[in-house]
């Protein structure tokens, strides 16, 4: 659990929080290849919350905010 990509960042974000961290990519990163593999993760995670942004039709921060968020239950 907890945010360990860029469409769990947005839906954190879209959901209201001021505050999005990482931690187990993170330490994964650093595992496997010390600060080059934190910055690896971070340029992936940047690149997924862009796309994901892209897609939602939001340019900023600020915009995702204020994205609706929609559940579909599948189920039905």
């Amino acid at each position: 659990s907890g945010v360990r990509r860029g469409s769990h960042a947005f839906k954190a974000l879209a959901a209201g929080a001021d505050l999005v961290a990482f931690g187990r990519p993170v330490i994964y990163g650093l595992a496997l290849g010390g600060a080059e593999g934190v910055q690896s993760v971070f340029e992936q995670i940047d690149h997924e919350l862009e796309i994901i942004m892209q897609l939602a039709g939001t340019k900023t921060i600020a915009d995702v905010k204020h994205a609706p968020l929609t559940h579909f239950n599948y189920a039905d």
